[in-house]
């Protein structure tokens, strides 16, 4: 038999081939997915530059500086934390907007799961402690002149928490909800009122 007639027999390569894969069938609808997926972008996309513009000033900014000169050293990180600071203060803001977003959208799919609130409250923690010392080190306040003087020791911390954040996210994506939680959607209780009554058998 030529393999070409079994050419979609498989359910995924025959969605793929037709312009129903472009048509979302998603339970909210077009619009909420919509809504989703621009959430998740921009989650992950300020994670991304925030996180990574973080690793790359302690992995290959810092150590570079030490090789020039102190005047030379002092206009750099001047000029690196005016523009830095656009970031870390913008990120931040979309960060918290999409946070509480993705947050609400899936906190249905999770009562009663104990383990997933708890690394929840973990991630919100190492996150808004991420946020404080992005703050700082960009910062003038001279309440957190001792921050700024440490900056490498800080961004090992901030690097370091992104890190458990990022495990976490993966685990808890991966894990997906409690068998229970599962188990409490999938059962919806009857209405007795919708129940139709038994009619009498006729005769034909």
């Amino acid at each position: 038999m030529d393999g070409s007639s079994n050419r979609f027999a498989n359910p995924w390569l025959k969605n793929l081939s037709s312009d129903s894969f472009l048509r979302t069938s998603h339970p909210i609808g077009p619009i909420m997915f919509t809504l989703d997926v621009l959430s998740r972008i921009i989650h992950v996309g300020t994670a991304i530059t925030l996180v990574g513009g973080s690793a790359f000033m302690l992995i290959v900014l810092l150590p570079s500086a030490k090789l020039i000169s102190d005047e030379a050293h002092q206009t750099l990180a001047q000029a690196v934390t005016g523009r830095w600071k656009r970031f870390i203060h913008g990120g931040i803001l979309l960060f918290l907007l999409s946070g509480f977003y993705n947050y609400m959208r899936a906190i249905p799919n999770h009562k009663g799961d104990g383990l997933y609130h708890g690394l929840l409250g973990v991630k919100m923690l190492l996150a808004f402690t991420i946020f404080f010392l992005a703050s700082a080190l960009v910062g003038r306040s001279a309440a957190f002149e001792g921050i700024r003087q440490n900056r490498a020791k800080w961004l090992k911390v901030i690097v370091l928490f992104a890190a458990i954040i990022v495990g976490i996210s993966g685990f808890v994506k991966v894990r997906g909800p409690s068998i229970n939680t599962v188990d409490a959607n999938a059962v919806a209780p009857i209405d007795s009122s919708d129940t139709p009554e038994p009619q009498p058998a006729t005769a034909e």
